[in-house]
């Protein structure tokens, strides 16, 4: 995916857009968390179409955007260029930062661990 910027109010668009599958501008305004004019989102969705992240049809009139973006690709692309970008391409450094700015609780610490116990790299198997 080449790399695409969202900003703040793209990426709230387009969390209720990948939550729900689909959606009107009505759809999105009635489930977020922000009083916005109609026009606001309308203009919003229009520009993530523009920049590739929505398609949409017209039903009757109007209109139901889709995405053509994965969330976890989206995701995926963002972490990758953070980690290039901020932590020279080093895992350890990104867990090192989160881990000094995010209180864990006992059952999130507890997650994370089995989580890097049980990571195997690419190419590599249990044998």
């Amino acid at each position: 995916m080449k790399e695409k910027v969202l900003h703040r109010l793209d990426l709230v668009v387009m969390k209720e857009i990948w939550k729900r599958g689909q959606a009107t501008v009505n759809d999105v305004l009635d489930n977020i968390d922000r009083k916005l004019a109609y026009t606001t989102i309308a203009s919003t969705m229009k520009s993530l179409e523009k920049k590739g992240f929505l398609s949409y049809q017209v039903v009757g009139r109007t209109f139901l955007y889709k995405p053509l973006v994965e969330e976890s690709e989206f995701s995926h692309s963002m972490l990758s260029n953070l980690l290039e970008r901020f932590f020279d391409n080093s895992a350890e450094k990104l867990v090192n930062t989160l881990l000094e700015v995010e209180q864990l609780d006992a059952a999130e610490h507890e997650r994370l661990q089995q989580l890097i116990n049980n990571y195997q790299p690419e190419g590599e198997t249990d044998e």
